[in-house]
């Protein structure tokens, strides 16, 4: 039987929570339009670096007018005004989101 190492099982878990909290996010006005579960491509990049797909940012883009929202919730705020966010939103050529 092959060992799991702490470290991948602690970044497996961090995945899957941030997956939790997208799907389990409530929307905003615009629900039709938000769905935070189809940004699962940059949970990655958020959470721990490395390459930016272009599925994030198609998603990223295609999203915009919801990202203030998805910063306001409790669940995955954090995650949009993160470092590693900043550094999405950069490789995508995309403005980070100034929310009032």
């Amino acid at each position: 039987m092959m060992a799991i190492k702490p470290s991948a099982a602690v970044a497996c878990a961090a995945a899957a929570l941030l997956l939790l909290f997208l799907a389990a996010a409530t929307t905003t006005e615009a629900a039709a339009a938000c769905n935070p579960a189809l940004l699962t491509p940059c949970a990655g990049p958020a959470l721990f670096g490395g390459a930016v797909p272009p599925a994030c940012c198609a998603q990223l883009r295609a999203q915009q007018a919801c990202l203030c929202g998805y910063a306001r919730s409790p669940n995955y705020g954090s995650y949009i005004r993160s470092p590693r966010a900043a550094r999405l939103f950069a490789v995508c050529r995309l403005a980070m989101p100034r929310c009032g």
